[in-house]
């Protein structure tokens, strides 16, 4: 089986380090890539077709949201996980999340929160 990839997106540093933490004590042999925006995201994403999980922030600088870029990420990786991470609880914000079909997980980030997601 080939490694699996997963790609953080979100514009904080610190919740960066706290995902990919989280996912390689469970997965250590993931590939684990990030970027700072939806923008830095889409440009990394021209080099990297071949990606497993998607962690997103709702609201990062730049052009896109996390729901904006979670919308093109379906398109193109129609079984990939792709998951919502913001403390932005609006319930448009879980609506939509839940219209384009991607999990939405609650800020902060816990191991308990991302794991389940992972398998």
């Amino acid at each position: 089986m080939s490694q699996k990839k997963a790609l953080i997106v979100d514009d904080s540093t610190v919740t960066r380090l706290m995902i990919r933490k989280i996912i390689l004590e469970k997965n250590p042999d993931w590939d684990i890539l990030e970027a700072s925006s939806a923008d830095d995201a889409k440009t990394l994403l021209k080099g990297h077709q071949d990606i497993d999980f998607f962690t997103l922030d709702q609201n990062m600088p730049g052009n896109l949201s996390g729901l904006d870029l979670a919308e093109d990420l379906k398109k193109n990786y129609k079984n990939t996980k792709v998951v919502l991470i913001t403390a932005n609880i609006q319930d448009a914000i879980k609506n939509r999340a839940k219209t384009i079909g991607i999990d939405f997980v609650e800020k902060p980030v816990t191991p308990e929160k991302i794991i389940p997601l992972l398998d």
